[in-house]
């Protein structure tokens, strides 16, 4: 499963970098909720096979999430911090990146606006929220607002990992999953129902655009949920496995449709993916379960979503014309800073 995760990663990546060629990957929004997925079958299993008899402790579930989250999302925070105040005193002021913002409205923001924003980017948590409002001039306070690109400044501008509002709805989702997916299937089957419901009657009401389109956790929750039910067909298939080379195949399959997504044409191709995905994960994981190296791939996906947007602007300010941020160069960058954080932070934290 780590190549497709570290695959997925580079899709946001090549999303996001400018004067990137034009690729066949799949969008960064389906990126995302393919992560979604992945995440709903991971948490599936512990909580079914690990957190199970003494170790059926809530606290330690929960904290050992955390602790997968916080210490690298921390790490990047600090120098991201420290990278833009270098940027900000080595250009007198001319770069300013993620202090613009601060320095100009500070001075005007209530004081729970302000912790709210310094807390949320301390913790992570709330940052999906963080899309969904805006910033009265007037008043200093915040308020909600259904279209964030109509207010002035943009709130996400406040956020110095502003890609991180995804890992703001897994938190939300690890809150919620040892109550859910140890449900029978059947209430799972339900509740994707009604999140696909509400998502329907969202986009009813003509919000069908960024960020209820893939920002808003009831309606993303279904993505969580379909990766229960890979889990469930996982299980199902575990004493009836298909022959290696079969797995392979499929694993080849999912990452060929990765790859060359936007090549493709034909209705409901995004549901199709989708589709293909929960069924492909459980043969997918069962052929790399007892990898080392998938598993070290694929703990590089992390750090390369959380870095990317901080490698972006750093280019950006050197501009040096071999080290364009293009997709294939903050890919590597991304990979490459990504290996050392592993080895010389988180592996030691972990």
């Amino acid at each position: 499963m780590g190549l497709l995760r570290i695959i997925l990663a580079l899709c946001v990546v090549f999303t996001h970098s400018p004067n990137s060629f034009e690729i066949p990957f799949l969008n960064g929004r389906l990126a995302v909720q393919t992560f979604y997925i992945i995440s709903g079958f991971y948490m599936t299993l512990i909580l079914k096979e690990k957190y199970i008899g003494v170790n059926n402790s809530y606290k330690l579930y929960i904290t050992n999430r955390l602790m997968r989250l916080f210490p690298i999302y921390w790490f990047v925070l600090v120098l991201t911090l420290f990278l833009y105040l270098t940027i900000f005193i080595f250009s007198a002021g001319e770069f300013f990146y993620g202090f613009q913002v601060w320095l100009e409205y500070f001075n005007i923001m209530k004081f729970e606006s302000v912790a709210f924003l310094i807390f949320t980017n301390i913790f992570v948590i709330f940052q999906d929220l963080v899309m969904f409002f805006g910033l009265d001039y007037s008043s200093g306070s915040l308020f909600f607002t259904n279209n964030f690109r109509n207010t002035d400044p943009e709130l996400y501008k406040f956020l110095m990992i502003p890609q991180a509002w995804s890992i703001g709805i897994e938190i939300l989702f690890y809150a919620i999953a040892p109550l859910v997916v140890k449900r029978n299937l059947s209430v799972i089957i339900l509740l994707i129902f009604l999140s696909a419901l509400l998502r329907i009657f969202i986009y009813s009401l003509g919000l069908n655009y960024d960020p209820w389109s893939y920002r808003f956790f009831p309606t993303e929750l279904l993505f969580f949920l379909l990766g229960t039910i890979s889990y469930h067909i996982y299980k199902n298939i575990s004493n009836n496995i298909l022959p290696k080379i079969q797995l392979q195949a499929i694993l080849c399959g999912a990452i060929g449709f990765t790859f060359f997504y936007s090549y493709l044409s034909f209705p409901f191709l995004d549901k199709v993916y989708i589709l293909f995905l929960v069924v492909s994960i459980p043969f997918i994981f069962f052929l790399t379960k007892n990898s080392q190296l998938d598993r070290y791939i694929g703990d590089l996906s992390y750090p390369v979503y959380t870095s990317h947007i901080l490698i972006i602007n750093t280019l950006v300010y050197l501009d040096i014309s071999i080290l364009k941020p293009s997709g294939i160069i903050v890919s590597i960058m991304s990979i490459l800073i990504s290996v050392l954080i592993n080895k010389f932070f988180a592996n030691k934290f972990e």
